[in-house]
């Protein structure tokens, strides 16, 4: 233990390094908005101006002027993208055409919401909404709520014609009373494989946007977010806290950059009732920095939107060793909600790297913290097997950093405390190599047959990669409750390559419920 920590204080304006080997997400994630002279201001052209850009016609281009109207304006090029008939792929196709200028006479963008203040958003409306409309008779309300709900939002306010019993002379009524706003596209699902909680019913709970153009590949589905409630933190009418462990992957100021990425952590975190996030592979500082403040002042509407408190977030994690400050090191770290009465204690980095062996895994983190009457140690770690080449040192060498020898001390020490020892530990829980965690006995809370991570196109993986190992007095609050949230971590604006609907990592985060005593 000696290596010096950072602490996110609001208000701080923190460092910015140089760096070395970054790790570039595709050029079609560079969302900074580059205006050039000859270029089509988005937010003053006329349908005629819009006309002359590559593969827009009149239909396309009274439809973008229509959707500018309706959401007062675009703030970046890339909203471009959500206007029916354009897509991602079109919108990379025009973004050399294009730029945003400020709106000739739109209110504040940031506070702006996207439906109309005097219309009734028919994307959106409850079936109560739709029948308030003049005109509107109960039956036909039924009919679009039903019609919406099986094909999908509407794309066109004209659509509402398909809906039996809107005629030819009730339509124009319609089309006076309603706006057709842009349904908010998922970034999380929880996918609770849980002992108690049952696998939701996907189909039920959300529906392709497949009327939508998004740009995507054939058969690719975006799910719908489900109407999300804030999780009651309680269980058998006791108080309780979740904790959960999440490997970013890389996880850079760059990758935190783009909006899609901070929407699915935010969301993530907030649906699932975490108040206490272990988080490994985090490669700069200012990407956690970024997370808390979406939180805080969110840019993004997913977040923007979300009925309950988003909390007052921190993190914590060890600084980057002398002589690598300007380098991505990876590196573990705690994000937590003070708000929620959860407090840091106490945060020292753990030292496990053997002399002579020098490798790229990151020094385990040893967390303690109180909620409440429930006081209790968390070690962060990140393990994974290397190959002779990494290290300079035989097979045996390297697969005994995973052996966790260096570890047996603080396990020890903390053998009739409440202890959590998690993360990505890069081997099935019932590996040989977890030995020294079963002496002390501490056992693992998700099964060796359940799956943590998720393929590249944001299937289920295989190998049960992560997980939450708990001592014997931390299973006395243990409630029996835990998840692995593997659907939904998908978002449009997050890169595949040149392609868009990328996931935030490749591992799946997974929690855990702790009673509070």
């Amino acid at each position: 233990m000696g290596q010096s920590l950072s602490c996110y204080n609001p208000g701080r304006k923190t460092s910015r390094r140089p760096l070395k080997n970054r790790h570039q997400l595709s050029a079609a994630c560079n969302f900074a908005d580059l205006l050039r002279p000859g270029r089509v201001d988005l937010n003053r052209a006329s349908e005629e101006e819009l006309m002359t850009l590559h593969g827009v016609g009149r239909t396309l281009a009274r439809d973008i002027v229509a959707y500018r109207t309706r959401i007062g304006g675009f703030r970046k090029v890339e909203d471009l993208a959500l206007v029916t008939g354009v897509g991602a792929a079109r919108m990379a196709q025009m973004k050399s055409e294009v730029f945003v200028g400020e709106p000739g006479s739109a209110p504040n963008l940031f506070s702006l919401d996207l439906l109309s203040s005097t219309r009734v958003d028919i994307n959106r409306a409850s079936l109560g909404q739709i029948k308030g409309l003049a005109g509107v008779t109960e039956e036909v309300a039924q009919g679009i709520l039903f019609h919406r709900t099986t094909q999908g939002p509407f794309r066109r306010a004209e659509e509402l014609g398909n809906v039996k019993g809107v005629d030819s002379a009730l339509l124009p009524r319609l089309l006076l009373q309603i706006t057709v706003g842009c349904p908010r596209l998922a970034s999380t699902y929880p996918d609770l494989r849980s002992e108690g909680l049952g696998r939701p019913n996907a189909a039920s709970s959300f529906h392709s946007l497949r009327e939508v153009d998004m740009g995507l590949p054939p058969g690719w589905v975006v799910p719908m977010r489900p109407l999300s409630q804030p999780f009651s933190g309680v269980h058998n009418g006791r108080p309780v806290l979740r904790v959960a462990s999440w490997n970013l992957r890389e996880f850079s100021i760059e990758k935190a950059q783009n909006p899609g990425v901070r929407e699915v952590i935010c969301r993530t975190l907030l649906e699932n009732g975490i108040q206490l996030l272990a988080v490994q592979e985090v490669l700069q500082e200012e990407a956690l920095e970024k997370v808390c403040l979406e939180l805080e002042k969110p840019s993004t509407v997913g977040v923007r939107e979300w009925p309950g408190d988003r909390g007052t977030w921190r993190y914590v994690l060890m600084d980057a060793p002398p002589g690598q400050e300007t380098q991505e090191v990876e590196r573990v770290a705690f994000l937590w909600d003070c708000s929620s009465g959860l407090e840091l204690l106490q945060a020292v980095t753990v030292e496990t790297q053997r002399e002579g062996v020098s490798g790229p895994h990151s020094q385990p983190l040893l967390g303690s913290f109180k909620m409440g009457a429930l006081e209790f140690s968390l070690i962060n770690l990140h393990l994974r097997p290397d190959s002779p080449a990494r290290t300079g040192q035989p097979a045996e060498a390297s697969l005994d950093l995973l052996k966790l020898e260096p570890l047996k001390p603080f396990l020890q020490d903390l053998f009739e405390k409440a202890l959590l020892t998690l993360g990505h530990l890069g081997l099935s829980p019932d590996a040989s190599e977890f030995a020294v965690l079963r002496e002390q006995q501490l056992e693992p809370l998700v099964p060796a047959n359940c799956s943590t991570e998720l393929t590249g196109r944001g299937g289920e993986g295989e190998g049960s990669l992560q997980n939450i190992w708990a001592s014997h007095t931390a299973r006395d609050s243990y409630t029996g409750r835990w998840g692995v949230i593997r659907l939904g971590l998908s978002n449009p604006w997050i890169p595949d390559g040149w392609s868009w609907g990328g996931i935030v990592s490749t591992h799946c985060p997974l929690w855990v419920e702790l009673y509070m005593k």
